[in-house]
């Protein structure tokens, strides 16, 4: 997968949770092997398969409207890619995540870091996703 592929899959993804229409469903298949594992730290969300994952992506989804802004890093090395860019989170209703406390209708950023390897069909077979809050992360209010 390139830089430009992978951006595309990120304009997807935030498509997608910002309700186009097409749904995460759509978008595993287009992007993911079926027996794919997507891995979630730092709370070790492991979804083994389209069905988990898909459930996992929903579920996070009810919670807070996710966009992933732009890569600030990008490595592409054979069958490995990785990379790190800030994630923005609008909470639907008063939630917990990563153990802040946040209130419905606020936002917040985390800085992901997330690291996939693809298959032969260039599809991803696994993905692994840090997300780290603090401060300094925060958009200017």
């Amino acid at each position: 997968m390139t830089e430009a592929e992978y951006s595309e899959y990120i304009s997807t993804f935030n498509a997608a949770c910002a309700g186009d229409g097409t749904g995460f469903a759509a978008f595993f298949d287009r992007y993911y092997e079926p027996d794919a594992v997507f891995e979630y730290i730092p709370n070790a969300t492991r979804n083994s398969g389209r069905d988990f994952t898909i459930r996992f992506w929903q579920g996070v989804h009810e919670q807070m409207q996710e966009t992933i802004r732009p890569h600030i890093s990008f490595l592409n090395v054979g069958s490995t890619m990785a990379s790190e860019a800030p994630i923005d989170f609008r909470c639907k209703r008063d939630l917990e995540w990563v153990g802040i406390p946040h209130k419905k209708d606020t936002s917040f950023r985390l800085m992901m870091a997330a690291f996939y390897e693809l298959s032969p069909a260039k599809k991803i077979r696994y993905a692994r996703v840090y997300s780290i809050f603090n401060e300094a992360y925060q958009p200017d209010p």
